[in-house]
């Protein structure tokens, strides 16, 4: 009997042990399998990886390439697209991978690469290469060989003026030799997940194996548009190269783009550049910038000027009227929701105050308007790491697709940098993958959850409790009940049949 309820005791710990530690496991790591990140994924693989839109929406992919809803704007172009510059999202395309001659919009290119590798103030000289190997009859701003400007008059003249021989002496500048600056070039495009470009030369004339797509250009140009210096560049309307060591009067650019120097009005405009060869016909890059949003279009082999700035403007208007820019930390966040995949109400892993994982601020999603952004479906990738840098690691990315489209993304941050309520709590991040705290004061947003947690875990105590002795009395109290009346029973019987005389004394 004693032994039998030891047993029933020692059960009845164990159960309640392991129902509590199993509670308490599910509210500190409330993530599904598809979420969860590995600790092997966290140490054991490549350096801090760039943003995952990148790799997934920059290829050809099974996914739909545009979203192209409501009335398409009729296009006289060849080949057509409407790109968002944060995420990537195609809103809009036509023959997008068709392989075309980008005449001057090479220069797009060959400026973010000098940007990427010089500085402003580096000395272009102009070789006698530079100067004779251009056509004399294509766009130029009258350098002479030995003739001295900086990189960034030079960049000036290549964006605004469309300088071919300046692309030139900057090709030669920055990688030794046309060749090697082309090869740069490609190099740069692949990283940005071109797929359909080949290029020869900085400027764009015409070369049977110099070619992209309007995909490719919509890929580059957005690169472009992210960077500062090229953003400021590609916006100015005019600009003055001051005498040289050989150019004794300062020369006067001015920006070929018809919607920056004010031939064409379209609100918004941030820049672009031009471009036209017999062979390429016109081709046309053009930024703009409404509520936030910021469009790129690239129209190419276009038969005139007025529909290479018509198919622009209807492209544009197009992107402006139908879609809609969504932050997605302000869409996902603890604050807002319960329980999603990125958190429980319970364990806010990625509070803004307890916890060094976080979504980017940057991150953004764009959807038809009129669609909430709730309807979009999300994914959750990793891009582990083989050691954390100070500050800020990327180490995920939260992708969004709407009607089997890419419509973008969000990168999932690791920060070493404790904010002042970790640091003011104790709150001590050690990695990724363990966190340890110390006295921490859950924030008042919390208490009520942690008030459920106990009733939850007070309840669960209970009916084990009551489970553990209703089957202690059906399989040991009331069987041993049975028996011990039985024996009673048997030996009141005997005693009716025999006494003492019955027995003898021998």
């Amino acid at each position: 009997m004693r032994k039998s309820l030891f047993l029933i005791c020692a059960l009845c710990a164990l159960i309640l042990n392991t129902t509590v530690y199993n509670v308490h496991a599910l509210a500190a790591s409330d993530i599904t399998p598809s979420t969860a990140a590995t600790d092997e994924s966290l140490d054991n693989n490549s350096e801090n990886n760039t943003n995952d839109d990148k790799s997934t929406n920059t290829k050809k992919v099974a996914e739909n390439e545009a979203l192209n809803v409501g009335d398409m704007p009729n296009v006289a172009s060849e080949a057509a697209i409407v790109m968002e510059a944060s995420t990537g999202t195609i809103l809009y395309a036509k023959n997008i991978h068709e392989k075309h001659y980008p005449a001057s919009i090479t220069k797009v290119l060959t400026t973010l690469v000098a940007l990427e590798n010089s500085t402003p103030g580096e000395i272009v000289t102009f070789s006698k290469n530079a100067i004779y190997d251009v056509d004399l009859d294509s766009s130029r701003i009258g350098i002479d060989v030995g003739e001295k400007l900086t990189m960034e008059q030079s960049l000036y003249a290549v964006m605004l003026e469309s300088a071919n021989e300046v692309s030139y002496a900057v090709a030669e500048h920055v990688a030794g030799s046309v060749s090697a600056f082309s090869d740069m070039m490609n190099k740069k495009a692949a990283s940005l997940g071109c797929v359909d470009s080949n290029f020869i030369n900085p400027h764009g004339l015409p070369d049977e194996n110099h070619y992209t797509s309007a995909y490719d250009m919509a890929l580059i140009s957005r690169a472009a548009i992210n960077n500062e210096a090229f953003r400021k560049i590609t916006g100015t309307k005019t600009y003055t190269i001051p005498p040289t060591n050989i150019q004794k009067e300062s020369r006067y650019l001015a920006n070929h783009h018809g919607m920056i120097k004010g031939t064409y009005s379209f609100e918004g405009t941030l820049g672009g550049k031009t471009g036209y060869t017999s062979k390429a016909k016109y081709t046309l890059v053009t930024f703009a910038e409404r509520d936030g949003m910021t469009l790129i279009s690239v129209i190419m082999y276009c038969d005139s000027i007025p529909n290479e700035y018509g198919d622009t403007e209807a492209l544009l208007n197009y992107g402006f009227e139908n879609y809609t820019k969504h932050n997605v930390v302000n869409e996902v966040s603890p604050d807002k929701t319960g329980n999603t995949e990125l958190f429980t109400q319970y364990t806010p892993l990625f509070s803004r105050t307890t916890s060094p994982l976080k979504l980017s601020s940057t991150g953004s999603v764009i959807l038809p308007k009129g669609v909430k952004f709730d309807e979009a479906e999300s994914t959750i990738s990793y891009s582990p790491l083989n050691k954390l840098k100070e500050g800020d690691n990327n180490i995920g990315t939260m992708r969004f697709t709407y009607d089997n489209t890419y419509v973008g993304s969000a990168d999932i941050v690791y920060s070493t940098t404790a904010s002042d309520y970790v640091l003011n709590n104790n709150f001590i991040p050690e990695t990724p993958k363990t966190i340890v705290t110390k006295g921490v004061s859950m924030p008042q947003e919390t208490q009520d959850d942690n008030g459920r947690l106990r009733i939850i875990i007070i309840a669960i105590i209970i009916i084990v409790i009551l489970v553990s002795v209703t089957l202690y009395l059906f399989f040991v109290e009331l069987p041993y009940r049975r028996r011990k009346n039985a024996y009673n029973a048997k030996k009141k019987k005997g005693k009716r049949y025999y006494s003492k005389n019955d027995y003898l004394d021998l």
